[in-house]
């Protein structure tokens, strides 16, 4: 765990709004990205703190797509348990290299899906905003309409589609939380792989980030978990499961083991609700695109960052 510890004391210099903001700048200059070098990666880790989307936005778990992969656990009856040794991995705990398709998969799978495309109405698709980055795509899609413009044109309407997407990962909107925890780098890594993703014109080059394991869990647990999962609160009776209450994910690790929890996330388990304390089909969505390493990643960032706390150890909660 020490390699945790020694990051609570970073600092992000310099900040991330400056690096997005000269991002959004040299984008919009040509029709094709020019190769330029990554911003300076310094991650900071912070516990997960407040209320889940679902919460924020008053929506009851089995009425929104967001977080959702449709893939649902077995039954109580065809539940086999995890072997005990599926988590032993040689690299659990070290630096690990990720892309920004891996980025992607951590933070934004769970609502936009592998495609890109979302869950429309209610979750549109990426594709669509990302594409109206580029300058050469909006020539040609106004060409297409019969309605051309000039060079110069796009390279205004690509600018401020630029500065559109990046206020909005920062920020939010409506529906979609703010993900303003994520570094100028992992920005960086990520806009490159949406531009593939959507088909946009640039130079091919994917960026990666180096990120402690710490820095995954935190990835994963802020960008997926805290869709529906409060980060502190009471754990849920099991009538009160049974009523459709989500436990907090301060919970996950005095609840379940570290395999148990790798189990649930990428095969799911039954889980014991109702008054006579049955076991039931879980109602969690199966993870099966997330790896052991990565659930369990989280586990250890929950262990090391408890919910609610800041990072300093002052024990605050939100």
């Amino acid at each position: 765990m020490t390699e945790h510890v020694k990051l609570k004391g970073w600092l992000v210099v310099p900040t991330a709004a400056c690096l997005l903001g000269a991002l959004a700048m040299s984008r919009a200059r040509t029709h094709a990205k020019p190769s330029r070098p990554a911003p300076p990666h310094t991650p900071i880790v912070t516990p997960v703190e407040g209320p889940s989307n679902f919460h924020r936005l008053g929506i009851v778990f089995g009425s929104s797509a967001m977080g959702s992969t449709g893939v649902w656990g077995p039954t109580p009856e065809s539940y086999k348990a995890p072997p005990v040794d599926f988590t032993s991995s040689q690299t659990l705990g070290r630096p690990a290299v990720l892309s920004g398709g891996e980025i992607y998969r951590l933070s934004c799978e769970a609502c936009h899906k592998a495609d890109g495309n979302g869950a429309p109405p209610e979750i549109p698709a990426v594709i669509g905003p990302v594409q109206a980055t580029s300058a050469l795509f909006m020539e040609r899609r106004m060409k297409e309409r019969g309605h051309p413009i000039s060079a110069a044109f796009a390279r205004e309407l690509a600018s401020g589609s630029q500065k559109d997407l990046l206020a909005r990962l920062k920020n939010g909107g409506q529906k979609m939380p703010a993900f303003g925890y994520l570094t100028p780098a992992e920005i960086h890594a990520l806009i490159g792989y949406l531009d593939k993703l959507a088909g946009v014109p640039g130079d091919g080059k994917a960026f990666t980030v180096t990120e402690p394991s710490a820095r995954v869990g935190e990835l994963l647990v802020k960008g997926t978990c805290h869709i529906c999962h409060d980060a502190t609160g009471p754990w849920p009776s099991p009538e009160e499961f049974l009523q459709g209450s989500i436990p907090p994910i301060a919970g996950f690790t005095s609840r379940k083991t570290l395999p148990e929890l790798v189990w649930k996330v990428r095969h799911g388990a039954p889980v014991v609700m109702g008054p006579l304390q049955l076991e039931y089909r879980g109602r969690m969505p199966v993870f099966d695109y997330l790896t052991d390493d990565e659930v369990a990643s989280a586990y250890l960032y929950l262990m090391t960052y408890p919910p609610g706390e800041t990072a300093d150890g002052s024990g605050a909660r939100q």
